[in-house]
């Protein structure tokens, strides 16, 4: 009977103790650490030591998951794993794959585990280590969510407990929990051993060489582009530019000399002749596509890589370089042996697609701009269907006009002569190069100077096509062309300058206090939102970006006293008094102050749903 009222007052105690911002978020994974070995020798008789391999197995709890050592929102918290010892360090991690999962608060899918999760670690000895038992500090930085909300970052720590006997040999255990890692395939890391003041200890931690608050560059609005056009519509805009690059002055020259070959192979067969052209294309398409899949494999390494400011300055200059020799400053020529390859005698289909394959090296000097920006859209994405998909219809877009050409050699005389009106059409190249070299920098450019300087450049080079440049004039046709581009850039440039609506969106009050939410509701004497929010709730960011906005949702809110409240750090009196358990949290009370439990938001809402909730809220309050 006292047995169990001590147990009955333990658990009041529990259960009202603080222990930390929301007690109920608690739990949501536990650890087990195994070894491969039952004990190790810092020392043999050859002078070598153990490396210390281990698993590391989070459990998470059921209707949860974690996100992965790798996020693509930088608002989302990432788990890394850290281990501080004195005489040991940690020098690998070993992750699994993440799985992708797609939430109700995100539109695309995220990199998460869930369940069980293995993950392997190597330690090396730090210093002379004599016989014993010694613990391996293990330290899990994690953020847990469900498919709705969000809970805040927390901390798990634990211990490999090893043995470590220089007079005796091993045996191997726990092979079955080591088959499930991947030993071979390492976390790129950066090791950053620093000095403990207070213990004195070694602490190794573990990060990720990206960064994900680096900035954003070119390749995040081919992005945007093929997600607001969709992927059939960026497909056919792709194929598009494919045939375009067939002007660019390193392929046009190559066209009479491929359409040549394709009459003296073909023995006058016009069946003959397109089938080599088709093949031709094919062949083209094996290098495009090649880089594509490359892309994919490699994932966001490009990406990681054009995130720094350094190599984005580097990319402008090469553009630039490149602008520069479209205005005569100096000449990208093509390789003599190269532009002549269609002279030598490679007959037949296989002969089609080396030609093929040559020609997709030889244009890379004036497409390489816009395949670059192709490749890191890949790369970021990280799809090997995709990334083939995208280069085989770029590559058939620049592979289709040789197939309708090489149905007869006579084709060749139909074409315009490469002459002055190719000059002119360099210079409209080396403007647009000099164009995307600025677009490249505008990550590294103040949003408010880049609005004033890229449009202007963008009207000086109309009335430099119109009033300066005199290249390319002796061709009627190109002359119209010039002037149409010119005064469309113009038109654009001056477009780009009109003052751009800023979309409404609900006005917040930025309250930190209970004291000053009560008085708020108080002074206002209206019904009540409140939004519970933290800089690492990726679903509260959601709720910014597309509920807020919405006209309809902004246009209501002016009826409410609307709050913001900050949660990114610890604020124990609002939680308890709201009882937050999670975040995102939106509750809505009427101009009294009482909640209406009914319309309380946990997790992401869409806007027609949100909408109902303030339209229910307004009526309450009649």
């Amino acid at each position: 009977m006292i047995k169990n009222h001590i147990l009955t007052v333990l658990g009041i105690i529990l259960f009202f103790s603080p222990l930390n911002i929301f007690p109920q978020s608690s739990g949501y994974v536990s650890l087990n650490f195994y070894l491969n070995k039952d004990k190790y020798s810092s020392s043999n008789d050859s002078g070598k030591s153990d490396t210390i391999k281990a698993v590391l197995k989070i459990t998470v709890k059921e209707k949860y998951h974690i996100n992965s050592y790798k996020v693509d929102d930088p608002s989302l918290i990432k788990t890394e794993i850290s281990s501080s010892a004195e005489n040991f360090k940690l020098i690998n991690l070993y992750y699994p794959e993440a799985k992708k999962l797609k939430f109700e608060f995100s539109e695309n899918e995220m990199n998460v585990y869930e369940g069980e999760v293995y993950i392997g670690l190597t330690f090396i000895y730090n210093g002379s280590v004599k016989n014993g038992e010694y613990e391996l500090p293990v330290k899990v930085n994690y953020q847990a969510c469900d498919d709705k909300a969000c809970y805040p970052p927390k901390s798990e720590t634990g211990n490999f407990r090893i043995k470590i006997d220089n007079n005796s040999s091993a045996a191997g255990i726990n092979k079955d929990i080591f088959a499930k890692v991947n030993f071979s395939n390492p976390y790129r890391y950066n090791s950053d051993n620093s000095e403990n003041s207070e213990s004195g200890k070694k602490v190794s931690s573990l990060k990720e060489n990206e960064r994900s608050d680096s900035p954003v560059t070119d390749e995040d609005q081919v992005s945007n582009w093929i997600k607001d056009k969709g992927l059939a519509v960026s497909l056919f805009l792709i194929f598009l530019g494919g045939l375009a690059l067939n002007l660019t002055p390193c392929v046009y020259p190559l066209i009479p000399i491929t359409v040549s070959y394709f009459g003296a192979q073909s023995s006058g067969s016009k069946s003959q002749s397109i089938l080599m052209g088709v093949f031709y294309a094919l062949g083209m398409s094996v290098t495009y596509s090649a880089l594509g899949v490359f892309a994919a494999l490699t994932g966001s390494l490009l990406g990681t890589a054009l995130q720094n400011p350094f190599v984005i300055i580097a990319i402008a200059l090469i553009l630039i370089v490149l602008g520069t020799s479209m205005f005569g400053l100096f000449e990208i020529r093509v390789p003599q042996n190269l532009a002549l390859m269609g002279n030598k005698n490679r007959s037949g289909y296989l002969g089609s697609v080396l030609m093929g394959l040559t020609v997709g090296f030889i244009a890379a000097p004036c497409i390489g701009p816009f395949v670059l920006s192709l490749l890191v859209y890949v790369g970021k994405l990280g799809n090997v269907f995709t990334g083939f998909l995208l280069f085989f219809v770029l590559s058939m877009g620049l592979g289709l006009p040789y197939v309708f050409l090489a149905a007869s050699s006579s084709s060749i005389s139909k074409l315009p002569r490469s002459g002055e009106w190719m000059e002119g059409i360099k210079i409209i190249f080396g403007l647009i190069l000099f164009g995307m070299a600025l677009n490249t920098l505008s990550p590294l450019i103040p949003k408010n100077i880049f609005s004033v300087i890229f449009p202007a450049y963008i009207i000086i080079s109309g009335l430099y096509l119109i009033f300066i440049d005199k290249k390319g004039m002796s061709s009627n046709v190109y002359t119209k062309i010039k002037y149409l581009l010119a005064i469309l850039a113009i038109l654009y440039g001056a477009w780009m300058f009109k003052p751009q609506e800023k979309n409404k969106q609900v006005s917040w009050k930025v309250l930190n206090s209970v004291e000053s939410i009560e008085k708020s509701i108080s002074a206002e004497n209206k019904p009540v939102m409140i939004d519970f929010y933290a800089d690492w709730c990726a679903q509260c960011k959601e709720l910014d970006e597309y509920t807020y906005t919405d006209p309809q949702i902004a246009e209501l809110s002016e009826t409410l006293n609307t709050i913001k409240i900050d949660l990114t750090n610890e604020n124990e009196s609002i939680t308890n008094k709201y009882n937050i358990k999670g975040l995102p949290v939106v509750i809505f009370m009427n101009s009294r102050g009482e909640e209406i439990k009914e319309l309380r938001v946990t997790g992401f809402l869409k806007p027609d749903e949100f909408r109902k909730k303030i339209i229910s809220l307004q009526n309450i309050n009649q």
